[in-house]
């Protein structure tokens, strides 16, 4: 059971990703690397980096260099309307010159006059092997779902794909990603069998100064063999360092989903909006 997604919505969500689009092809001219080498990580470029990347030698499995961070908002009303809302997520990510990964889990939930009317979980995962002095990379990627309010209850999706690093830099940072075949299986729905999609997306951040970065991530699906079925996710979210020093944030962030075909008696645009406070570490 979605939520009805009004026009002012949709209007918002398109407006925000056009945007991320945008940024992303703009940033991407004016800051495109065009030396010989073509590539180098952030750390190579700004020998004044804090963090520089680890060894090539190093195991990305290592306990060492993860950066990690913990974010959670909540708000609602009692009275006349008895409203809730929780959002919260975790994410971690590590890169050597050789290796990259990172992993995410976000669990939202929300209750209106005491009823459910959203109970969502996702987890996600990449591994990545990067190729030294080249812009180009390979990676296996996983992502698990579940949600009270689809016609599914359970979603997997796995499989490789190949990353193209337009930019990199101290301050922006473009992955060009695709996946040729991922393998999608639905449970607790009408179709529950196995089924290929084609996975095209990009990566993008931007420090807009020293304390506030702007993150898009784009991801279109479409079903091998059918592609009047076909999904579109996508995500920006503004960040801004409140104490560097304890590593406390806030994040204000918006997510679109749209499904040509979610089944009957489901809508097919989902839209939400949050605010959280966070902690990196």
């Amino acid at each position: 059971m979605n939520t009805p997604t009004t026009t002012p919505s949709r209007l918002l969500a398109a407006t925000a990703l056009s945007a991320g689009f945008a940024a992303s092809s703009a940033l991407a001219s004016n800051t495109l690397d065009t030396s010989p080498a073509g590539y180098t990580h952030a750390a190579a470029q700004d020998e004044e980096a804090e963090t520089p990347l680890g060894p090539p030698d190093e195991s990305i499995f290592t306990a060492s260099n993860w950066d990690g961070s913990f974010s959670a908002g909540l708000n609602g009303s009692s009275g006349n309307n008895e409203n809730f809302n929780f959002r919260a997520g975790f994410s971690m990510k590590k890169e050597t010159l050789r290796n990259a990964a990172k992993l995410g889990v976000t669990y939202t939930y929300a209750s209106s006059d005491g009823d459910a009317n959203e109970n969502e979980v996702n987890a996600n995962a990449r591994y990545d092997w990067l190729f030294p002095d080249s812009k180009w990379r390979i990676y296996l990627t996983a992502t698990y779902e579940y949600d009270d309010f689809q016609e599914w209850d359970h979603r997997i999706t796995f499989g490789p794909g190949i990353g193209y690093q337009a930019i990199k830099n101290d301050r922006t940072d473009l992955l060009l990603r695709i996946a040729p075949v991922l393998a999608v299986r639905e449970f607790g729905g009408m179709d529950n069998e196995w089924r290929a999609e084609v996975n095209p997306g990009l990566d993008f951040s931007h420090k807009i100064t020293d304390r506030q970065t702007f993150t898009t991530t784009l991801d279109f699906y479409s079903e091998i063999g059918d592609f009047d079925k076909y999904r579109f996710v996508g995500s920006a979210g503004w960040r801004i360092e409140m104490d560097p020093d304890a590593g406390l944030f806030l994040e204000l962030g918006i997510e679109d989903e749209y499904d040509s075909d979610p089944g009957t008696g489901f809508k097919k645009n989902d839209f939400a909006y949050y605010a959280t406070v966070g902690w990196s570490f």
